[in-house]
């Protein structure tokens, strides 16, 4: 769960302030109001909360300021790309609005707030919740609609190799796991004519209710040419680990994804469609988060779950 903690207040005179002021033209209604700032955790970057006493807040990512495990990117690029795909996905779906960029301020990203309610907040609150997964599964939805001229099937396996170097796994089990893999490849199953622009960080904490509707954040690592059923498959297994380490019960989570997914799908031919790619992506999904500091039981049920998903039957 993200936490909020004040760091420092900027007065006038501040130069990121100041921009700040530039970049909010005319939505301030006292320029010379102070920003309180205050950092937000957890994050892969350093991420900041800006707020202006009876302004608007905003948020500013800096991409040169890394602070989880991955180090060996170009943060100019970094910046540049989310900027750009927020644009695009905002023609479509409801995100952030994206505000300005600037390399000198260590490749920073502007964006608005957004205040609302995770879903991560709502799990099991039904019937609530249900409502809120069919908001989601439209949002995925109507962004995936947005067709690409091409699928990038070699990018998907690419990734899936990269994750599980990171895990870092046993000689064995990682043998394992390309064999598994090279099942899928041969099989076909994934094979398709159109690629579609995906969020990729399809957690539930992504997913924020707000007043207008559900909102869509960080899309740091947004790819266009993607499997539609990408996004629904690591949603599904963060969806399956939340309700293991919440309530030590996963397939409680059963109804909820098999709700999600039929809402995202938009006949009975899709949906068999859906199902039958999913256990790949939710090997993904389970494999993105067992790369993460985790107690040594968690971690091998994800990576359990993960061979399961992945065994074709």
């Amino acid at each position: 769960m993200r936490r909020e903690r004040h760091v420092a207040t900027l007065f006038p005179g501040d130069h990121f302030r100041d921009w700040l002021v530039s970049v909010l033209d005319g939505r301030l209604p006292d320029r010379n109001a102070p920003a309180e700032v205050s950092l937000i955790r957890p994050a892969s970057h350093t991420v900041c909360l800006y707020r202006f006493p009876g302004g608007p807040a905003v948020i500013a990512k800096f991409f040169a300021e890394p602070t989880g495990a991955n180090r060996l990117y170009d943060p100019g690029k970094a910046m540049e790309s989310e900027f750009r795909l927020l644009k695009r996905a905002r023609q479509v779906v409801m995100v952030p609005e994206p505000l300005a960029i600037r390399r000198d301020f260590n490749c920073v990203l502007v964006t608005s707030f957004v205040s609302g309610t995770p879903l991560t907040a709502c799990l099991r609150d039904e019937p609530t919740f249900y409502d809120r997964l069919t908001g989601v599964a439209g949002l995925l939805r109507d962004l995936h609609d947005r067709a690409s001229s091409s699928f990038r099937k070699e990018r998907e396996f690419s990734n899936v190799h990269d994750v599980l170097d990171q895990n870092r796994l046993p000689a064995g089990d990682r043998e394992h796991f390309n064999r598994l893999l090279g099942d899928w490849w041969y099989s076909g199953e994934l094979d398709r004519n159109r690629g579609c622009l995906i969020h990729r960080d399809a957690t539930p904490a992504n997913y924020i209710f707000s007043k207008n509707g559900v909102v869509a954040i960080d899309f740091e690592s947004a790819w266009a040419d993607a499997h539609p059923v990408h996004d629904l498959g690591v949603f599904c297994a963060e969806m399956k680990f939340s309700f293991f380490r919440r309530y030590g019960s996963p397939d409680t989570a059963e109804p909820y994804i098999g709700h999600f997914l039929w809402q995202y799908a938009r006949s009975p031919d899709e949906f068999a469609y859906v199902t039958r790619c999913v256990p790949f992506y939710m090997g993904l999904g389970y494999l993105r988060i067992a790369r993460l500091d985790l107690p040594r039981p968690a971690r091998d049920w994800l990576l359990k779950e993960a061979r399961l998903c992945l065994t074709r039957r």
